[in-house]
């Protein structure tokens, strides 16, 4: 009996460890009250059949000070439709740009590799020039940093810049469940 709870258990927690799921990009918006500081070029773009990821191009005309903030926030609708996402408590609160490329860079850029020349941080955020044309060519990202489980559902990550330019980029993806 005790062997069996054993044995249970293990099983319980070794799916627990695991994702649930997997997911595709389906679209990427962006806006921006400035495009003289800020333009915007991205799309989702099919890598092959079954693979979609971001290209485009990111025109950051300004260095970050500190004064621009960034957060993250996530919102979840089992139909897609524009009227039916509700806000998730998955998210990045507020906070000062270069704090955020420091705690969460890996998470974020880590896998990217040379489909990008997103700047290679090292050492400490503001050590780094962000005033540049960044190109994204054919960029994906995997689900290793997130929750290992995910309802099906559609997903938008919004993420809101601030500061001496305000823009946003929100990237819409489609989960589905792989148990």
């Amino acid at each position: 009996m005790c062997r069996m709870v054993f044995v249970r258990l293990y099983v319980e927690l070794s799916f627990a460890l695991q994702k649930t799921w997997t997911f595709e990009v389906l679209d990427i918006e962006y806006a921006t009250t400035n495009e003289e500081l800020v333009k915007i070029n991205l799309k989702a773009e099919h890598i092959n059949r079954t693979t979609l990821g971001i290209s485009g191009t990111l025109d950051v005309r300004y260095e970050f000070s500190e004064d621009t903030m960034i957060e993250m926030l996530m919102c979840r609708s089992t139909s897609g439709n524009a009227d039916s996402y509700q806000l998730l408590p998955y998210r990045v609160p507020r906070m000062q740009i270069h704090d955020f490329f420091d705690t969460f860079y890996d998470m974020i850029f880590k896998d990217t590799g040379p489909c990008t020349n997103f700047p290679v941080i090292e050492t400490k955020a503001r050590d780094y020039q962000f005033c540049k044309v960044i190109y994204f060519k054919r960029c994906t990202f995997n689900n290793d940093h997130l929750p290992n489980y995910l309802p099906g559902g559609y997903y938008k990550v919004k993420v809101v810049i601030s500061g001496e330019a305000d823009w946003s980029l929100t990237v819409l993806f489609q989960v589905e469940s792989t148990v």
